[in-house]
C-alpha cells in the first residue's frame, strides 16, 4: 500500500435482483389491503399516498442500475455521480461481507439524514480499501439491521 494514493472500481450501483410474477403480484396485493385499510379509515391522503408509493416500487422494481467509477482519494471519496465527500465530512467506515453477493464499504457521513453511504465493492478491493482507509477514517465493526435483513429476503 505504501506510495498507492488512490483505489478505484467500477461497480453496478446496486444489485440488482430479477422480480418474478409473485413479487409483483405480492407488491399489488399489499398495495391493495393498505388501500382498502385507507378508504375504511376515510383516510384519503394515505391512500393517494399508498397508490404512488405502489406504482414507484414497480417502476424502481424493473430499474436496472447504472455502472458507476467509485474512487478513494488522498482528499476523500467519489462516487462516481458527481458528489465528493471529504474525509471531514465522514465519520467512520465499514466493510460489510456479503456471501455469494459483491461486499459492500459503508461511510458513514457526519449527517443526520441518510447518513450511510453503501458502495459495492469486489473483495479484493475492499481489502486495499480497508487498508487505504485505516489511515483517513476510523473502522467500526458494522451490525446488520433488521431493514438490512429485509432488503435482502426482497430483493430490493
Amino acid at each position: 500500500m505504501e506510495g498507492k494514493n488512490e483505489i478505484s472500481w467500477r461497480a453496478a450501483e446496486y444489485d440488482h435482483v430479477e422480480k418474478g410474477l409473485y413479487w409483483y403480484l405480492a407488491v399489488g396485493g399489499v398495495s391493495l389491503l393498505l388501500l382498502a385499510f385507507a378508504l375504511w379509515q376515510k383516510n384519503f391522503f394515505f391512500g393517494i399516498f399508498i397508490v404512488i408509493a405502489g406504482i414507484m416500487l414497480i417502476a424502481l422494481g424493473n430499474r436496472r442500475p447504472d455502472v458507476l467509477d467509485f474512487k478513494l482519494t488522498e482528499k476523500g471519496f467519489d462516487d462516481g455521480r458527481g458528489s465528493f465527500y471529504e474525509y471531514e465530512q465522514l465519520d467512520h467506515f465499514s466493510v460489510r461481507n456479503r456471501l455469494g453477493r459483491l461486499d459492500e464499504l459503508m461511510l458513514k457521513k457526519k449527517s443526520a439524514f441518510n447518513p450511510f453511504l453503501r458502495i459495492p465493492i469486489d473483495s479484493k478491493t475492499a481489502g486495499e480499501a480497508r487498508i487505504f482507509l485505516a489511515q483517513k477514517l476510523t473502522e467500526v465493526e458494522y451490525e446488520p439491521t433488521i431493514l438490512d435483513a429485509l432488503v435482502d429476503l426482497f430483493g430490493l
